[in-house]
């Protein structure tokens, strides 16, 4: 089951107490997906459970048994079809008035209608994958973008096919619709995949800069051996100061070793930047001693 149905499924297999929230409920599905065709009314949705649920809110609001068929063109989704002159002087008045979409209801109903609204035609997804939350209603986009923004919720505009969609891909905008509808599952869920994805991008960048830090470490110790195997080929080695001397045979006794534990090892005691300067003015010198002989 998809992130987007676990919503869904839990929206609509809640109990709802208020006569008010349930109608606000069924508002957001009509406002969102439904049509006038022939002076019946149709809903397309994703699935049976969802159109079942909303068969049974319009049965309470409207009085009409709303028929279950399949879709006209193949697929999954399900249609509602009903009559309801109550039903269809709403979906007329939503183009004319923004203030009919939350007209007569409690505080709490704008929750529940965008429950609704987002059973009919919102989908988000996986925030483990990435952050997306999208609504495909079919018509009165500008309107529900405004109310939304009247909510905090920011979306932006775009059109797919012959489809406007509203979307969003900030995960705080994920988060504020979640937590507006009162799914904090989904919110928590949000949350956590942030957090997550935060420590395993912190986790990302020290080891990749761990591994840069190592590869300089081998470059490092690898030009320095030569140049010291260099210099005892020609002789030279002698010719170095006697410190640094010490050290040349040092890093050629324990090649293997990193800096710090090449310090470590040193006989008197050394610092590790004190023995990559040293090792550094051996680089120095031999390169002068290399271009005379």
């Amino acid at each position: 089951m998809s992130f987007s149905s676990e919503q869904k499924n839990e929206i609509i297999k809640q109990q709802y107490k208020n006569t008010c929230c349930r109608n606000a409920l069924i508002k957001g599905i009509l406002s969102s997906k439904a049509r006038i065709v022939s002076k019946r009314i149709k809903i397309n949705l994703e699935n049976l459970e969802y159109a079942e649920f909303a068969a049974k809110l319009i049965q309470e609001f409207y009085g009409k048994n709303a028929e279950i068929l399949p879709p006209e063109k193949g697929g999954r989704c399900k249609v509602l079809s009903f009559e309801s002159n109550a039903a269809e002087k709403y979906l007329n008045q939503l183009s004319i008035d923004n203030t009919v979409f939350f007209k007569n209801l409690c505080p709490n109903c704008k929750s529940a209608f965008f429950r609704g609204f987002f059973v009919a035609c919102g989908r988000v997804s996986d925030p483990k994958k990435q952050y997306h939350l999208e609504f495909s209603p079919l018509s009165h986009c500008e309107k529900f973008k405004e109310i939304l923004l009247e909510s905090d919720i920011e979306t932006k505009l775009s059109q797919r096919g012959d489809c406007s969609i509203l979307y969003s891909k900030k995960s705080s905008m994920l988060e504020d619709f979640f937590a507006l509808i009162g799914i904090n599952n989904a919110a928590f869920a949000l949350m956590n995949a942030k957090i997550e994805g935060e420590i395993r991008n912190n986790a990302n960048r020290i080891f990749n800069c761990d591994t840069n830090n190592i590869d300089k470490s081998v470059r490092a110790s690898y030009k320095q051996i030569k140049i010291i195997e260099k210099l005892q080929e020609l002789n030279l080695l002698s010719s170095l100061p006697e410190e640094l001397e010490a050290t040349a045979k040092l890093r050629m006794s324990y090649k293997d070793l990193s800096l710090s534990q090449l310090a470590a090892v040193s006989v008197p005691p050394i610092s590790k930047s004190g023995l990559s300067h040293r090792l550094n003015r051996i680089i120095e010198i031999s390169e002068h001693l290399l271009d005379e002989n």
